[in-house]
């Protein structure tokens, strides 16, 4: 690999490991990685780790779909790591190997489905720490909830019930112990009462295994369920996904959330599509791992622009605006 390949990425490497990560001398910081990414973002990560003190390892393997569980020898270096990076095709976050580590003290950052453009410009270079707290004061009027309404100018009209569920701030940083985080994701989630989801969602931006859309995808949910998806090849692709699963888990509503990061880019990398400012999304599979009920063996995101969101009647984004009659917290 020359070094024409890998100097660019740098400076967004070092975004990842020093703000993000927040990597310190000496710490074991494993790298774990797939035959399907491009091996120069791995190499400009351990670059980035080797600078700041830290230790790489690089482990890469098979793709493996978002939620299904890596391979036992890849758990066994997540077990021993201070730190992950994680610049894999399907989303680690939700799974138990993700969890286990993290809850003997590993940080976690998702770097799911990461292009080399992904570390040249875009939301890897928002400011982190100056955004958390709107995800923090988002995910605190989720949580607040007891009924969720979701609009958009393209079709959206989702009702889900939200009582009792905690929502999760996520702001792109995982810099103390046990910490997971998608990166440059920054948002808020929660997992909505599995059987009470009803309405249209209209897929209009990106989603997971898809990419970025040329044509929406409309999604049918009954009683928490998606019972009909429709809209071209990108519709298609996400059938065939769920099919393949063959357990009818895999067609819960699983999530509801809303993107925060100003610098991302809707690009067909889910981890940075969904944290974009102006966005919403859902997810349909597991969510038992942040709240929820439904254990699935996939987690599929889908992207759309400009939401409008009402809890228990209150605007609180207005098309795709937050916060809206908000304070900032104080510091």
């Amino acid at each position: 690999m020359t070094n024409d390949r890998i100097t660019p990425l740098l400076d967004g490497a070092r975004r990842i490991v020093t703000v993000c990560a927040g990597v310190q001398p000496g710490e074991q910081v494993v790298i774990v990685t797939d035959l399907a990414r491009p091996p120069e973002i791995s190499l400009a990560l351990a670059n980035a780790v080797r600078k700041s003190g830290g230790v790489a390892t690089i482990c890469t393997t098979e793709p493996v779909p978002s939620g299904s569980e890596p391979p036992p020898v890849v758990t066994a270096a997540l077990n021993a790591a201070a730190v992950i990076l994680a610049p894999t095709t399907g989303a680690l976050y939700h799974t138990a190997a993700v969890r286990q580590a993290a809850s003997t003290g590993a940080r976690f950052l998702g770097l799911t489905a990461f292009t080399p453009e992904v570390l040249v410009r875009g939301g890897v270079f928002a400011d982190f720490p100056a955004l958390a707290w709107k995800a923090e004061l988002l995910a605190k009027l989720l949580s607040n909830a007891n009924e969720a309404r979701v609009t958009t100018p393209a079709g959206t009209d989702l009702q889900v019930r939200l009582d009792g569920r905690d929502a999760v701030p996520i702001t792109g940083m995982a810099r103390n112990p046990g910490e997971r985080t998608g990166c440059p994701d920054i948002e808020a989630f929660i997992a909505p009462l599995e059987d009470r989801s009803q309405g249209i969602v209209m897929v209009d931006a990106s989603c997971s295994i898809a990419g970025v859309l040329d044509e929406p995808i409309w999604l049918r949910i009954e009683h928490g369920r998606a019972v009909s998806i429709a809209g071209g090849e990108g519709a298609r692709l996400i059938r065939e996904a769920l099919e393949a699963a063959d357990v009818p888990s895999v067609y819960t509503l699983a999530e509801l959330a809303f993107g925060l990061n100003p610098e991302g880019i809707i690009r067909g990398v889910i981890v940075e599509d969904e944290g974009v400012a102006g966005t919403g999304h859902i997810a349909l599979g597991s969510n038992i791992h942040f709240g929820g009920t439904n254990g699935a063996p996939l987690h599929l995101d889908f992207v759309f622009r400009k939401p409008t969101l009402w809890l228990d009647g209150e605007v609180v984004i207005d098309s795709g605006d937050f916060p809206t009659g908000f304070s900032v917290p104080a510091v």
